[in-house]
């Protein structure tokens, strides 16, 4: 049971000493946005279970070893990864204050995208894998839980993923928009997302090649707009260089 009442923004960073939850077209890959006319609201939170809490489910030992956060997660805890676990925590332990701070600075993205004429999205996983329903909030009188996806459903949302499952609710959710994340293992479940119409991404170390299990493969560090992107297609990702060298025996990344 939520212990904090979120009224404000401002109440909420007093409280909390967080400075903000999500930001807009704030990192390089999302800044690429503005060339398409599109701002993207994107959060961060601490990803596998550095906050305590597991954020990545079906993670494997080799996607955490290069995870973009910043590989080998006990070298040191920056005031970016403190602030991270600090959001992560309050994610888990004080949901709907939280969620309700969330919808706040969504609307206040979205607003500001309507007023400069853009396109407007929403990544709340950037880096962890939550399951969108996840992020909701609880009707006072009916005891109704309304999660994200219902309460913006003019805005598309989009997320990469390893949970099969999670693919269900492309059906259930028309503003949802989904990539699958190839380990380095999970051959038989890419070839079953690639044959229902659900792209790939996979990382690679060196240039992309033409195909890969069987599929063209496109840029996808051209921008970040996967629910642009055609359905049947590999993302190409290209591998960032993180804190701690590449094992070579790494089969998250295409060597």
């Amino acid at each position: 049971m939520s212990k904090l009442i979120f009224k404000s923004r401002a109440q909420a960073k007093k409280i909390t000493g967080i400075s903000y939850l999500g930001s807009v077209n704030a990192t390089v890959k999302h800044e690429k946005a503005y060339k398409y006319n599109e701002l993207t609201y994107a959060l961060y939170l601490a990803p596998a279970k550095l906050s305590g809490y597991e954020v990545c489910p079906m993670r494997t030992k080799e996607c955490t070893d290069v995870c973009l956060n910043g590989s080998g997660f006990s070298l040191r805890y920056d005031s970016v990864t403190k602030s991270r676990i600090k959001k992560t925590k309050l994610f888990f332990e004080e949901r709907e204050f939280f969620v309700n701070w969330l919808i706040d600075e969504i609307k206040c993205a979205k607003l500001k995208a309507e007023k400069l004429g853009y396109s407007f999205s929403v990544r709340l996983n950037n880096t962890s894998d939550i399951s969108p329903e996840l992020f909701y909030i609880t009707d006072k009188l009916t005891g109704e839980k309304k999660n994200i996806l219902q309460i913006f459903t003019n805005t598309i949302f989009f997320d990469y993923t390893k949970v099969p499952n999670r693919t269900k609710l492309l059906k259930e959710y028309k503003n949802y928009d989904l990539t699958f994340s190839f380990d380095g293992k999970n051959f038989l479940e890419c070839d079953n997302m690639l044959n229902n119409n659900i792209r790939v991404a996979v990382v690679f170390k060196n240039d992309f090649p033409k195909q890969f299990l069987g599929r063209k493969v496109i840029d996808g560090d051209l921008n970040d707009l996967r629910y642009k992107d055609p359905k049947n297609v590999i993302i190409g990702l290209k591998y960032k260089i993180v804190r701690t060298k590449l094992d070579p025996n790494n089969k998250f990344v295409i060597q």
